[in-house]
């Protein structure tokens, strides 16, 4: 395969999944925000402004005015605003163009859905969002449309090595995403204590799980009990559940195994392996030593390392 094509699907892969991501932060963050109004406004002013940290170089377009809900800048910001590189609108711009070069990879299934997405997001981004509930409703109906693109990929597609490079840029941008929310979120949330609040505090447990789709499979494991070091654990080490770090890390490294073959191990697929054997066999010890701050850090560096040498090994000609 042509390293401009393998080049081209992997970060369509990685769009697809941010502009995903984005929605799904949004949505859930709106929803904490509205929860919690006029009882812990610093919490949602926090929640906001962590979506500046977990996609670094993001920037609101917009004021912060005392007249305005807190959530319009950042919805603005984030859902069609073209001067922010991380809106929804920028990212499925970007796969759409990504998709464009390489045409012939592609169903016409999967290039009309993803399409679609972005005539929509076009259309929001000329009417505006006069309000709220308008931008939850754009909102819901732009995540509809990019499960519609995946779903369109998963089902028309040849698992061929091309598939091989989108699901990997898919896979790393969810692996290195969730990273980056847990690294952004879990401080705060640990330095919290539920003597004051128990409610409001496992609130923003909760509100941690469904930022990373994980609530639903969370209970399928451990019922109601919403305690902190099991939904650590959970995200961090969990084999099956697919936001957790450990599953993460499996899978890109499945995906690179793929494309090189089995006898031959490359620099990422040997970064990424040994970030998997710390996340795999580590994890009791890790929690023990609770210094998750730590290990993010180090998940978040191993990643980024682990994507130069993606770079290096299959897109530098």
């Amino acid at each position: 395969m042509l390293s401009r094509v393998a080049d081209s699907l992997y970060w369509m892969g990685r769009y697809l999944e941010r502009a995903e991501n984005v929605t799904r932060l949004l949505l859930v963050t709106e929803d904490f925000s509205t929860e919690t109004q006029g009882l812990a406004e610093d919490l949602a002013q926090t929640a906001w402004k962590d979506m500046l940290t977990i996609f670094p170089s993001a920037q609101l377009t917009r004021d912060i005015t005392p007249f305005a809900p807190l959530a319009v800048p950042y919805l603005h910001a984030f859902f069609t605003d073209q001067a922010n590189a991380y809106s929804i609108l920028v990212s499925i711009r970007k796969a759409r163009e990504n998709a464009r070069s390489v045409r012939e990879a592609l169903t016409l299934e999967v290039f009309l859905a993803l399409n679609e997405a972005f005539r929509a997001l076009e259309a929001y981004e000329r009417k505006g969002m006069p309000d709220l509930p308008a931008f939850r409703d754009a909102l819901s109906a732009t995540h509809k449309g990019i499960f519609t693109v995946v779903g369109a990929i998963e089902h028309t597609s040849t698992r061929d090595e091309g598939w091989r490079f989108l699901k990997l840029g898919e896979s790393f941008e969810r692996s290195y995403r969730s990273a980056l929310v847990l690294r952004t979120k879990l401080p705060a949330l640990l330095a919290a204590e539920a003597r004051g609040d128990a409610p409001l505090y496992y609130t923003q447990w909760r509100t941690l799980l469904r930022g990373l789709s994980s609530l639903e499979n969370y209970r399928r494991v451990y019922g109601a009990r919403l305690e902190p070091n099991l939904v650590i654990g959970f995200l961090l080490f969990d084999a099956d559940s697919p936001r957790s770090l450990r599953y993460g890390a499996s899978i890109v490294r499945d995906y690179l195994a793929a494309i090189s073959g089995p006898a031959e191990l490359t620099a990422p697929a040997r970064i990424i392996g040994k970030l998997y054997a710390d996340l795999r066999y580590d994890d009791e010890a890790q929690m023990r030593r609770g210094d998750f701050a730590g290990l993010l850090d180090r998940v978040v560096g191993e990643l980024a390392k682990t994507h130069d040498a993606i770079a290096t090994q299959y897109f530098v000609t």
